[in-house]
């Protein structure tokens, strides 16, 4: 922050003193951004789909990005979290809480705490809500023959995975 004071982000209160002294203009510097982009742009064909010279998102505060359809919204969060690359000629960089991530994977950027969610997702509709959340769980180390054949190699990776989903289940 470029003040001393400290910011308790899980304190309404806290969060709406921040806000009131964020100016509402765009472009204006944020005492705390999460996210920070410079010079990113992504074209299609001649096409711009995506020009942002700089843009900060404030720590602690939702912000929405809105905009019709084909106003290239998914197409720049497709940059910011790696599953895209920029065209620009300029040199475009964006930053995470602090990590540089306009030259990395984008396991990597969510691994940096990064994530995103995809417009068309489905649920496995034969598999309970339960069963869909542990499918999607991280950090799992993948099939093997010898993890099948050895009950004890995967049966408490799958019991803290579930642990995890009802606790999620539980706080949504």
């Amino acid at each position: 922050m470029s003040d001393t004071t400290t910011i308790d982000y899980a304190d309404p209160a806290a969060r709406a003193g921040l806000v009131a002294r964020i100016e509402a203009s765009p472009g204006v510097a944020k005492p705390d951004p999460i996210l920070q982009v410079d010079n990113i742009v992504r074209a299609f064909g001649g096409m711009t789909a995506v020009d942002v010279g700089h843009l900060e998102v404030q720590r602690g505060i939702i912000t929405a990005m809105i905009g019709p359809n084909g106003a290239g919204k998914t197409t720049f969060f497709n940059l910011l979290t790696g599953f895209d690359r920029p065209t620009s000629g300029r040199e475009a960089h964006w930053s995470f809480d602090g990590r540089k991530l306009d030259k990395t994977s984008a396991s990597s950027v969510a691994l940096a705490g990064m994530v995103r969610t995809f417009q068309l997702t489905k649920a496995l509709n034969r598999m309970t809500v339960m069963d869909n959340m542990m499918l999607g769980a991280r950090g799992q180390g993948g099939e093997s023959l010898a993890k099948a054949m050895f009950k004890p190699l995967w049966t408490r990776q799958e019991k803290d995975i579930e642990e995890q989903a009802k606790d999620l289940l539980d706080r949504f």
